[in-house]
């Protein structure tokens, strides 16, 4: 695993978070190595808020990574008092993770750069949905 917290603290600048004040950078990796970004963009218009895990998930898959190829998310947060935090993915990120990673991508939530939980998809949404079920 290499480790993104570098690239995850710049890519907060890019956050979009007026209202919240959370910003969230994510980094997604295919299972061929590359790594694709995203960042939590908020609308005055709640439900169309978009996190930062499926602004990633969807720039690979524009980007032509195919549906289940995706192998880790990487998460970092900040807080509106600028402070650096663990947040875990939204239950509609983990179902979506869940779908483009076959149930199976790492999910890896920074609070430093040394400091990383590692979690499975499907320890974070035990029986996910999926349309063969």
């Amino acid at each position: 695993m290499i480790n993104y917290y570098d690239d995850l603290i710049l890519l907060l600048d890019a956050s979009s978070a007026p209202y919240s004040g959370f910003n969230v950078a994510s980094i997604v990796v295919d299972k061929d190595g590359n790594s694709f970004k995203g960042v939590n963009v908020e609308s005055v218009a709640y439900p169309t808020t978009m996190c930062a895990e499926r602004t990633a998930i969807f720039s690979a898959i524009a980007s032509g990574v195919k549906s289940g190829d995706i192998v880790e998310v990487h998460i970092l947060a900040r807080n509106i008092d600028k402070k650096i935090m663990r947040a875990f993915p939204c239950g509609s990120c983990r179902q979506v993770i869940a779908e483009q990673s076959k149930n199976e991508a790492t999910i890896y939530v920074y609070a430093s750069k040394k400091d990383v939980l590692e979690h499975k998809i499907s320890e974070l949404l035990p029986n996910a949905f999926f349309t063969l079920d």
